[in-house]
């Protein structure tokens, strides 16, 4: 049954089941949320949930806003766990954190022996050097600086908050850490076979993904025998988590129907529904709380499909008539690709990341809004290029081994910025590499492209930065300058190490379609 719900089995090892779980299910990633899956799979009725007030509170601090900004909190209470059980905890945890969490820069989780702290608790950014206590799986003091230094897990995650002065830390009201989020919790809080009363943290920086998280977390040992109650959260707001609560909407049944080409009554999709885990009354569809992954009504349809059985559908030809066929932008790029290939070119593939050094600061031209990548991991992509020349150049800089002349050409996008809209283009970027490369080589090319592909456009002077002045020429197509040709000036031939003269062409294809 388990392929049957959305669970591929990859392999049997003994009495070891291994499954492929997708990641817009989160709730499978536990046993208790397979087994409660499994159980309304089989005719089980649906599981509803609720907690109860627990009395604790977990402030705020507003220092901790521009590091980590978001936790919810939940407590478990009367928990009978061993050390399979605490197996199977951290493995869930640990598979929210590199999927669902991103790992650990969206949602990291920390799970505490309640007993041994004392509420209320205080989510606050402290000094690296400021504080220290003792890791999980180490003996000694470290500060929070340290940390990321010498344990483990600091090496590994360190870097999401490497970069803020001050780090995040949760505490109770006796100054004892419970968790240097989201990197380690404190041996103080370990949970082990003994613990019987659970405290459950979730921070992050998405505050719908980390209640979703601590939904999941807390109903699994719910699952186990648990009783759940809430924590009372005081920042900008109050609020107490977990939330429980279940969107209701109405069975939007024709939709359903019309998406899956069958003719299903009210009755029979919500009893598959009900197989998923729904609930139902008076028409109206009640989702479980902890099916994350729940957005819209095509959410409903898929899984009255997989209720139904993928191989139960019969098999039907569509009920409309339609012939394939390429897009005109590809046929477009067709055609000038095998144009250039004529003209003895050599296609070549870019990537479409560059640097602001690379686009603007070694071609001498004057740095233009762009988009920028928000957190770029090298220094060498940083943005988007706006066009393509450059990179074609750099080709050239890392191929001058290759024999004279080099023609090498390439159909990419151009990303550029309107103001705060996007734009995105399909460009043709060619180069001459050679002692002969001159501004009228290259318009002869520029002539042999326009005329083949039957484009009108005018060609006259221009200047441009990057462009030897009195040897450059722009396009115009429709009173809108398409394109620009000419001689590379020699700063910008030096900028890329470059020993012989360049001729180069770019043009904005999408502007012919």
């Amino acid at each position: 049954m388990l392929p049957s719900i959305g669970l591929p089995v990859e392999s049997v090892e003994g009495d070891s089941i291994y499954v492929d779980v997708t990641p817009n299910r989160p709730d499978l990633l536990s046993i208790e949320g397979i087994a409660r899956a499994l159980s309304t799979f089989m005719g089980g009725k649906p599981k509803h949930y609720s907690a109860k007030d627990s009395g604790i509170k977990l402030h705020i601090d507003n220092s901790v806003l521009p590091v980590r900004p978001f936790i919810v909190a939940a407590v478990v209470k009367n928990v009978k766990i061993d050390e399979k059980k605490i197996e199977s905890l951290m493995q869930l945890q640990e598979k929210i954190h590199e999927t669902y969490g991103r790992k650990r820069r969206k949602i990291s989780i920390g799970v505490h022996n309640l007993d041994a702290v004392q509420p209320p608790f205080f989510y606050k950014a402290v000094e690296p050097s400021s504080y220290s206590f003792i890791p999980l799986d180490m003996e000694k003091k470290l500060t929070l600086s340290k940390i990321l230094e010498l344990h483990p897990k600091g090496v590994e995650y360190g870097g999401i908050i490497k970069e803020f002065k001050k780090y995040p830390l949760l505490v109770d009201s006796k100054e004892q850490a419970l968790s240097f989020p989201p990197i380690i919790n404190g041996e103080l809080t370990r949970v082990d076979a003994n613990t019987k009363n659970i405290f459950i943290d979730v921070t992050g920086t998405d505050a719908n993904a980390i209640m979703d998280a601590l939904k999941i977390v807390s109903l699994a040992l719910v699952d186990r025998g648990g009783e759940l109650f809430t924590v009372e959260v005081i920042g900008k707001r109050k609020f107490e988590t977990p939330d429980l609560s279940e969107k209701v909407v109405a069975l939007p049944a024709e939709k359903i129907n019309k998406m899956l080409g069958m003719d299903f009554t009210e009755a029979q999709l919500l009893k598959l529904l009900a197989k998923m885990g729904y609930d139902s009354s008076n028409k109206k569809v009640k989702m479980p709380c902890y099916r994350v992954d729940i957005m819209d009504w095509v959410d409903l349809a898929e899984d009255v499909a997989i209720a139904h059985g993928y191989n139960n559908f019969p098999p039907s030809l569509p009920n409309f008539f339609s012939i394939g066929q390429e897009k005109r932008s590809e046929l477009l790029e067709g055609k000038v690709r095998e144009l250039m290939v004529g003209l003895n070119f050599l296609e070549v593939l870019c990537p479409n990341l560059t640097n602001e050094q690379e686009c603007f600061g070694k071609m001498l031209a004057t740095e233009k809004p762009h988009v920028k990548i928000k957190n770029p991991k090298v220094e060498e992509y940083t943005m988007m290029r706006p066009w393509l020349a450059p990179s074609l150049l750099k080709v050239i800089s890392e191929s001058k081994q290759a024999e004279l002349p080099i023609r090498i050409f390439e159909i990419g996008d151009a990303i550029s910025l309107e103001g705060a809209d996007v734009k995105q283009t399909r460009s043709l970027a060619c180069v001459l590499y050679d002692p002969k490369a001159t501004f009228s080589e290259i318009k002869s090319f520029a002539d042999a492209v326009a005329r083949e592909m039957g484009w009108a456009v005018e060609m006259r002077p221009c200047e441009h930065p990057s462009f030897i002045k009195g040897r450059a020429a722009e396009i115009v197509h429709k009173k809108k300058r398409v394109g620009v040709f000419g001689e590379i000036h020699p700063q910008v031939l030096n900028n890329f190490q470059l020993e012989q003269p360049v001729a180069l062409l770019e043009l904005d294809i999408t502007s012919f379609l």
